[in-house]
């Protein structure tokens, strides 16, 4: 899938699964590119990512055509820049408040006149200058994703200028740091979290943006699909863990059921 498909999908309201990968392993980003995501969450918020990492994870993506995005560890325009300029089709930020910072961030997502992202040609995102620079502009500015988070009381209190904000992509609810600041540490089910997370879809939905949420299942995709959510991610390190769990557990109850082998025989040696 390419980025513009990707962002086309989006737009017209078409489920896009994508999982978080916060483990500097560009072998694991294949592996998990080959599994058929559509898209992969390389995340330097909260994993050990350095912008040195970032670029081998994402051409690990590109070798298997899965779009890459970043979320950024804070809305600094250089820091979306770098994400940006590595070859990440687009970038998560994280904690948006208000609808000034939410301009400021598509802003840094789009080059001139659309924005204010630093142009340069020799990069991995303009294809180290194979692009021309006119051409690279157009498509960047037509494909870049941006997804703002919303996962503040604060933000929560600006959601709707927020959503109406000129360039906004995706609006993606933060479950676990929303619970936090409404006063509910993680009691994402708590009916205050949840009645948060129904005034960002609806803040969304009036105003045209899609909304994305973390889904670890598929009864949390049918939960939040029903609302209108459009972008889904689960986690890859659950996931890895998960399955490590749920094949260990599986083979000891072979081994259980098998009982304690008989050694063989002087005869059979």
């Amino acid at each position: 899938m390419t980025a513009t498909s990707l962002k086309e999908r989006l737009k017209r309201g078409e489920p896009v699964l994508g999982t978080i990968m916060p483990l500097p392993s560009p072998e694991v980003a294949e592996i998990a590119g080959l599994a058929g995501y559509d898209f992969l969450l390389l995340d330097m918020e909260h994993g050990p990512l350095t912008p040195h990492a970032l670029e081998g994870l994402v051409r690990a993506c590109r070798a298997v055509n899965v779009p890459a995005l970043a979320r950024v560890p804070e809305d600094h325009p250089k820091t979306i820049l770098r994400a940006l300029d590595v070859g990440c089709v687009g970038v998560m930020v994280p904690q948006v408040e208000s609808p000034q910072q939410a301009a400021a961030a598509v802003a840094a997502t789009k080059y001139a006149p659309a924005g204010t992202r630093s142009l340069a040609g020799a990069t991995a995102a303009a294809w180290w200058g194979k692009v021309p620079l006119p051409d690279h502009v157009k498509a960047s500015n037509a494909a870049t994703i941006n997804v703002l988070q919303i996962e503040t009381r604060r933000g929560l209190e600006a959601v709707e200028a927020i959503a109406r904000t000129p360039g906004v992509d995706v609006l993606f609810v933060g479950p676990s740091d929303l619970s936090q600041s409404l006063g509910h540490p993680g009691a994402v089910s708590h009916p205050d979290v949840q009645t948060a997370i129904r005034k960002i879809f609806n803040a969304g939905r009036e105003a045209g943006v899609p909304v994305g949420i973390l889904a670890l299942t598929p009864d949390d995709l049918r939960t939040y699909r029903a609302l209108g959510a459009t972008m889904f991610m689960d986690s890859l390190p659950r996931l890895l863990l998960r399955a490590c769990q749920g094949q260990l557990q599986g083979m000891r109850e072979a081994a259980a059921a098998h009982g304690v082998g008989s050694a063989p025989s002087s005869g059979d040696r």
